[in-house]
């Protein structure tokens, strides 16, 4: 992710896709030197690349000592020095890759950024909200209520804390289909054994096999997958949904541990490279229902 670091304190600064510089409240970075303007300069994920725009400001925005023309654009590179109001606060780009979804507190000014573009809030402990990309390419925020699509800079209240999205909105706006597995093309095979402490997980695909390491939560996939494929009857939209309370009973586990290990789930196979992993497993609107999000599944028990 794209970071900015102070001249002279090394503070750093981690950049949201949109990253807006100056003394007035709705700036990300509020220096407090008089030099630096209400809105200064912005610095944004475009492109495949960092960029560096002046907003007018009155004494000026440098690149590496080169004062920009009012509203000029320019690529900023790894060890790229910007300098707002000549002589005055100083920054170097110490990290140019790109930004990841994050949100940041707005009483505090915590940040929390995505593991694998999956987005937890409050906390990995208590994921009441998970914001992903859907299938579609859209960012959803999923909560026990339903799932609603979100944009970069809205805002978020999770147990009354509001937190403003940072949202990459160039980075994956065309899916190379070349570059990894995509979650409707896959199938999942489980091995269990006898007494079914031991759950074997592996992804299906055209090339071939791809075993998970193992995980406890694997138990959670099982489940789904059992429910869908016992029923088998009635139209695809309506197959394998499994009420929240029930599958909390079938698993002895309450709703925040469910939560936990679906989230769990979710990043395991996003840090396969799978596009649309979080949708493994899949929320029902206007339920408490959930499934698994594959319908090609393989169920073998291991023999003793």
């Amino acid at each position: 992710m794209g970071i900015l670091e102070e001249l002279g304190t090394n503070r750093r600064t981690t950049l949201g896709p949109r990253y807006l510089i100056g003394r007035h409240a709705p700036c990300d970075l509020r220096p407090q030197d008089p030099r630096v303007s209400g809105e200064h300069a912005i610095v944004r994920w475009i492109e495949g690349r960092w960029e560096l725009k002046d907003l007018g400001s009155k004494n000026g925005t440098f690149l590496d000592g080169r004062r920009l023309g009012p509203g000029e654009r320019t690529p900023l590179g790894p060890g790229a020095v910007v300098t707002l109001g000549g002589e005055g606060v100083g920054f170097v780009l110490v990290d140019a890759t790109a930004p990841v979804p994050a949100a940041r507190c707005v009483r505090t000014g915590e940040l929390r950024s995505a593991a694998d573009h999956v987005l937890v809030l409050p906390s990995e402990d208590r994921p009441l909200v998970t914001v992903f990309e859907d299938s579609a390419g859209r960012w959803v925020a999923e909560r026990e209520e339903g799932t609603a699509a979100v944009e970069d800079h809205a805002l978020l209240v999770v147990e009354g804390e509001p937190w403003q999205l940072l949202l990459p909105t160039a980075i994956r706006a065309t899916w190379d289909a070349g570059a990894g597995l995509v979650l409707e093309a896959i199938g999942l095979r489980f091995s269990v054994s006898p007494d079914e402490e031991h759950v074997d997980v592996s992804v299906l695909h055209d090339s071939g096999v791809l075993p998970l390491a193992p995980r406890a939560y694997h138990y959670v996939l099982l489940t789904l997958a059992r429910a869908r494929a016992e029923h088998r009857a009635g139209s695809p939209e309506d197959r394998g949904w499994v009420d929240r309370d029930v599958l909390c009973g079938m698993l002895g586990v309450d709703q925040w541990k469910l939560n936990v290990d679906v989230c769990r789930i979710r990043k395991q196979l996003a840090e396969m490279g799978i596009h649309g992993a979080a949708s493994i497993v899949a929320r029902r609107p206007g339920t408490a229902q959930l499934r698994i999000g594959v319908d090609r599944l393989e169920i073998i028990a291991r023999k003793p």
